[in-house]
């Protein structure tokens, strides 16, 4: 697959600079920005070349200007800078006509092809239904994949569910003490029999300590305590599946730090020997130095049984080994950093090679989740509650003329899933954001139904026209509109790969709302302006306008997807 146009342009005009400037190539690209609109679509600072040339940075721009001649390109110096614009032809034509050959796979590309990337992310506790809070996980990991499938790679998800520790050994002995046997297989019976289990832990020793010896027993190989434990297991995961059906998400694995119970010795004793251990308070430890106040590494507890970290240090060996992975990356949240750190620490001391391939993708906290009644909500919860509001919006909109569907209740659901995702990957990984029921669900301003609204929009368009012709004349797309359009489309492209690198969702959610931004103010110029109608009586005009549209939609519809939120077509 060839480079996308934009960074195709790019290229070019940063190598053209490179030869006037005797320079690589690979050292000028970088400093290749997108330039103001006003000014161009490209440009290249010459500040750091003053010194050198002994020029005035004006100076300088004004004599490349002389030499830098790229096809498809106006060179001009502005004070300073040397910019470039796209001229109508070819860019008009390349980029609708790559939009439309490559379909819902724009954006995407090739490059990782051959590489493999492991992306850990949701991992719920099991016995415990998904909460609210588990969103940011679930659906950042699966943009991240979407990406990385995008881009070529091959993508093995991972739901690494908490299936094992002393929360499981509070369950247990909370279902013997307040559980009803016949509801083993109610999931919302597990979460009552938890959080009685919990409280009475927190205020009575002997019942901690009772959860402690459960998961001894389990770590032991109990039959009888891995039977209970393997059937709260299964309650949990059909409950778990059909949340994640409803959000469209699929995982290639589904595993829990249980699938490396009987693994985990041979990863303590090769860190004793290659890097040292030592007892502390009966507990072992890994042996290395620590910052002032910083909790040491635990291997075991006191009583024998594993932690987090050393059933992550035989995971990160497994995974290396199944795979052969590129990348490992953990989704978990901010909260966890300090794990993430001391656990890549042990990998580094270990000298395994793939240390290096692990990284922690932190995200930061959702505040503000409620129902009506003020309580914090489950995720299945929310999503009900999301479709509930959309469909009362649904409903009035249908009333007042605004909105055209069969089927209201299947719109409300998409709607509502618009709304999370969006609500959620709008906002950059590492910030806390407060969710607002009535600002996510608007259908304007930065929100998924905005997007989802833009979509159907140009949708309706095509199909009132009978949808948009093969054949166009690409020279008929002069209004600054139209090409103001065309360039915000033509980045979807440099979104994804900035995305996929930084991992990082929102620069594809913001891109979207670009595009809808400038495909609105196209729209609507026509309202003031009959000339500047798609549907205008001029059929040649008319059939470059409807494929501008086309192309539009699918670039939507692309990165919607890749985001993972619904593109109704009728709204």
């Amino acid at each position: 697959m060839s480079l996308p146009v934009y960074a195709r342009y790019r290229a070019a005009f940063a190598g053209a600079i490179a030869e006037a400037l005797g320079m690589p190539a690979s050292d000028v690209e970088p400093q290749v920005k997108p330039a103001e609109p006003a000014h161009g679509d490209l440009s290249f600072a010459t500040f750091a070349l003053a010194k050198a040339q002994k020029k005035a940075p004006p100076a300088i721009a004004a004599a490349l200007a002389q030499q830098v001649k790229v096809p498809g390109l106006e060179v001009k110096a502005v004070g300073p800078y040397l910019n470039a614009r796209f001229t109508l032809l070819p860019f008009t034509a390349e980029t609708i006509d790559t939009v439309r050959t490559e379909g819902l796979s724009f954006g995407g590309g090739d490059e990782g092809r051959g590489k493999t990337v492991v992306i850990d992310y949701s991992s719920p506790n099991i016995a415990k239904p998904i909460a609210f809070h588990h969103i940011r996980s679930t659906v950042i990991g699966h943009c991240i994949a979407n990406l990385y499938r995008a881009l070529g790679w091959r993508v093995e998800g991972i739901n690494y569910l908490g299936d094992w520790g002393k929360q499981f050994g509070l369950v247990a002995v909370g279902f013997h003490e307040y559980g009803d046997p016949a509801r083993k297989d109610d999931m919302a019976h597990l979460v009552e029999v938890y959080v009685k289990a919990n409280a009475r832990a927190e205020q009575e020793p002997e019942f901690d300590a009772r959860a402690r010896e459960f998961f001894r027993s389990m770590e032991a190989g109990d039959v009888a305590a891995l039977e209970l434990w393997k059937q709260f297991r299964e309650t949990s995961l059909r409950n778990f599946e059909r949340v994640y059906a409803r959000l469209g998400i699929h995982f290639e694995h589904i595993e829990g730090e249980s699938f490396y119970q009987g693994r985990m010795e041979p990863v303590v004793e090769e860190v004793g020997q290659r890097v040292g251990v030592k007892e502390s308070q009966g507990a072992l430890i890994v042996d290395l130095p620590y910052a002032e106040n910083e909790p040491p590494i635990l291997l075991k507890k006191a009583d024998g049984s594993t932690l987090y970290v050393t059933r992550d240090l035989a995971a990160a060996v497994d995974r290396h080994e199944r795979f052969q992975f590129e990348k490992s990356l953990y989704v978990v949240a901010t909260d966890q950093a300090l794990h993430f750190k001391q656990f890549f620490r042990v990998l580094n001391a270990l000298g395994w090679p793939f240390a290096s391939k692990l990284t922690h993708v932190n995200f930061g906290r959702v505040h503000g989740m409620s129902t009506r009644k003020g309580t914090l909500v489950l995720l299945d919860d929310a999503l009900d509650q999301a479709r509930e509001l959309a469909l009362e919006k649904v409903r009035q909109n249908i009333q007042e003329g605004r909105i055209q569907t069969r089927d209201a209740e299947a719109l409300a659901e998409q709607i509502g899933l618009g709304a999370i995702i969006f609500g959620d990957l709008k906002h950059n990984r590492t910030s806390d954001y407060t969710f607002d029921w009535e600002e996510a669900l608007s259908f304007e301003g930065h929100t998924g139904p905005y997007l989802q609204y833009a979509h159907a929009r140009t949708c309706s368009v095509l199909q009132k026209s009978g949808g948009a012709p093969k054949a166009y004349d690409a020279s008929l797309l002069t209004l600054p509109e139209e090409q103001a359009l065309l360039r915000e489309l033509v980045r979807l492209p440099m979104a994804v790969r900035d995305a996929a690198e930084q991992y990082e969702p929102s620069l594809v959610a913001r891109l979207l709302l670009d595009v809808a931004a400038a495909f609105s103010r196209y729209f609507t110029a026509g309202n003031q302006d009959r000339d500047k109608r798609v549907l205008v009586e001029d059929e040649a005009l008319r059939a470059a306008r409807l494929v501008l549209t086309d192309a539009t939609r699918i670039t939507l519809a692309a990165g919607l997807t890749l985001l993972g939120i619904p593109t109704p077509e009728s709204m």
